[in-house]
């Protein structure tokens, strides 16, 4: 049973994350600007979970939390593509993910942490806030690792899907909607409305589910892996372009989805996305368990039942 800190806890991929640590037995302290609902229903269910309504920058309290456990995962951050351009502010961004994580590293090495797991993103050239801070944040953690021996491994995420990620409409009192692919794909259909498309489809990205990235991070901490500067890819060497996500949404669902194509987003251009499955068969042994459409269709009840829920 291990003592573990898990900022941005209440978001997608965290709760999931949460979830899985909270069903090996491990103590969690989860961090985040608001509660939401799938951790309410953890603590409802397990002891072994606290939540802090907390921001990563009131650094006093933060410190009290970082003090008392030994484990950390860090995953808050201001998220989106285009968002992180047209919808916050670049100031915001910078703070958060660059100076935020600094000074998390710096707690954690000052209390002599165990295990620090910070998520980053592929390496291309967009030219947005999140995607430079995110490769400031990688390249921060790897100094850490190898000038002040902190055991921080930094873990390199595609496009992650499953329920519970948030969709650009969402009302979930979250303080942060992104526009993901997979998500808007589906609510747009449901209210009959054609999936929007940016460029000609063909942008190219890993698509994995949010369970094996789960995984992941319970063994990385489980079994206390130091990477060193090497940076763990959660994929499979294999990627699909939007049009493929299109084919395999219609093919799990069994259901239409209706095109329009409008021009590139804020930020980013056409790209292909593959990431290295080899250090994550060297580091931990593991290989992905989710295809692309068995994991769409774990995926898509959850949205139906949201629809469902504002009808």
């Amino acid at each position: 049973m291990k003592n573990i800190i898990v900022t941005g806890g209440s978001g997608f991929i965290g709760s999931h994350i949460v979830e899985k640590f909270i069903q090996n037995k491990h103590n969690l302290t989860v961090i985040d600007l608001w509660e939401s609902e799938e951790i309410k229903n953890l603590k409802k269910k397990y002891n072994n979970i606290n939540f802090f309504s907390l921001n990563i920058h009131d650094y006093e309290k933060l410190e009290t939390l970082i003090k008392k456990n030994n484990y950390l995962i860090h995953l808050a951050a201001i998220l989106g593509t285009s968002e992180t351009i047209t919808t916050y502010d670049i100031e915001d961004v910078v703070k958060t993910n660059i100076l935020g994580t600094t000074k998390i590293l710096k707690l954690t090495k000052k209390y002599n942490y165990k295990k620090v797991i910070i998520p980053t993103t592929p390496d291309v050239t967009w030219l947005n806030p999140y995607k430079i801070t995110k490769q400031a944040v990688e390249r921060i953690a790897q100094l850490f690792n190898k000038e002040y021996k902190l055991n921080v491994s930094c873990i390199k995420l595609g496009n992650i899907y499953g329920p519970g990620e948030r969709w650009l409409q969402a009302d979930f009192n979250a303080p942060f909607n992104y526009q993901k692919i997979i998500p808007s794909f589906i609510m747009d259909t449901l209210v009959k409305k054609e999936i929007t498309i940016y460029g000609d489809g063909k942008q190219k990205s890993e698509y994995i589910y949010v369970d094996d990235v789960a995984e992941t991070f319970l063994r990385m901490v489980e079994k206390e892996v130091d990477t060193g500067i090497e940076v763990i890819h959660v994929g499979r060497g294999k990627n699909y372009s939007v049009l493929d996500i299109v084919n395999a949404l219609e093919e799990a669902w069994g259901k239409k989805m209706n095109k329009k194509f409008v021009k590139m987003r804020p930020g980013e251009h056409k790209i292909e996305i593959k990431l290295d499955p080899r250090p994550l068969k060297k580091f931990l042994n593991y290989e992905l368990k989710w295809d692309l459409v068995s994991g769409l269709k774990k995926t898509i009840p959850y949205y139906l039942d949201q629809f469902n829920k504002t009808k």
